[in-house]
């Protein structure tokens, strides 16, 4: 009908504005499911928890995702709900063993040495009791905290985007940080299972970061609006990427040829991922659910290092001078808010790096 219409331009205008809202529109039927591609792989997608039935947008659904030293899996909303799991499938706001409120809004959660820490974007970050409630309003005093966090498998430290340090290495233990590129303000942080590397979300891409040095490596691309990632960790995928998008699509990314393939499709807008260290799935977060992605004979927590091997920390990374892609990044559609900007200029990339980022 529109083709027919080409000589109005005022029809042809309003036919265009609504086939773009259309193309990004994310139905209130969304419903998030593997592709052929992801079922050939033999990744395996379930729903662990349906928290906010019928949400498709930001900022009201689930966020901060971390499993406590019980076993139990902490789910905190945007809109103020925060649930302690059993970790079984199926869940609902009536199985939560605790309900409690938060005022993490979109912050992401970590967990270590068996303590959920929370960002309240914005606000001071903050531990919790195993039972949901506050344990320690303040836990890193002179940091701010913003947006994506993840725990070193290594060392137990927590690597988090500040809103007034940029990205920052955190010692739980001692409630001490250090800044790894005062720069950097992205979204979504994962960390390689080696414990070198850091893989944020920078405008609309998904950087490698060097923990030691804060060197920025290579950055990739996927389907669209990339926020939480995570690294497998053995099969034949060792050293792939996963990254939830805003678009509702989960994206398989080879390091290697910086490539990447959608692998579940359907969801309502995806935002951060968080480890399941009993079992090594991976949490995936939507706009009503908080699901749950498994991959064969792989996982996405770390083994623990061979008895020796020093810290990261301690050692001499290898590899440096690794530079971004050329061109402007993807622009972000749904953003959470933001209270610090930051700009990282993308620069003119080498041949693309083993996985992980920094090896030889």
């Amino acid at each position: 009908m529109m083709r027919g219409l080409r000589s109005a331009l005022l029809t042809t205008m309003v036919g265009v504005a609504l086939a773009v809202s259309l193309l990004f529109a994310i139905p209130a039927n969304a419903i998030l499911h593997l592709t052929p591609d992801g079922i050939t792989d033999g990744f395996t997608l379930t729903t662990f928890a349906t928290v906010l039935p019928g949400n498709t947008g930001c900022c009201a659904g689930p966020f901060g995702v971390a499993v406590n030293g019980a076993g139990n899996v902490v789910v905190g909303l945007g809109s103020g709900p925060l649930y302690v799991f059993s970790d079984v499938d199926g869940q609902t706001p009536a199985s939560a063993l605790f309900t409690r409120t938060t005022n993490s809004f979109v912050g992401a959660y970590a967990s270590s040495g068996g303590v959920v820490y929370g960002a309240t974007d914005g606000g001071p970050y903050f531990s919790l009791n195993p039972n949901g409630t506050v344990a320690n309003a303040n836990a890193f005093p002179g940091l701010t905290s913003s947006l994506g966090m993840w725990t070193n498998p290594v060392n137990g430290h927590i690597i988090a985007q500040s809103a007034n340090h940029g990205l920052v290495d955190i010692d739980p233990t001692t409630a001490t940080f250090r800044v790894i590129n005062a720069g950097v303000f992205g979204d979504g942080v994962s960390v390689s299972p080696d414990g070198k590397t850091a893989y944020v979300e920078i405008g609309g891409l998904i950087r490698a970061v060097d923990i030691a040095t804060g060197a920025l490596g290579i950055g990739y691309g996927t389907s669209g609006a990339p926020d939480g990632s995570g690294v497998i960790s053995g099969g034949q995928f060792n050293g792939f990427i996963i990254a939830n998008t805003n678009f509702g699509n989960i994206d398989l990314i080879d390091p290697v040829k910086n490539t990447f393939t959608t692998i579940a499709t359907g969801g309502t807008r995806g935002d951060y991922t968080s480890p399941d260290p009993t079992n090594g799935t991976l949490f995936l977060d939507y706009s009503d659910i908080v699901a749950r992605l498994s991959c064969p004979n792989c996982s996405f927590v770390a083994p623990p290092p061979p008895p020796g091997v020093p810290e990261p920390a301690t050692l001499l990374l290898l590899g440096s001078g690794l530079v971004g892609l050329a061109g402007a990044a993807l622009t972000r559609r749904f953003r959470k808010p933001q209270h610090r900007q930051g700009g990282v200029t993308l620069r003119a990339s080498s041949s693309p790096r083993r996985p992980w980022g920094f090896r030889d």
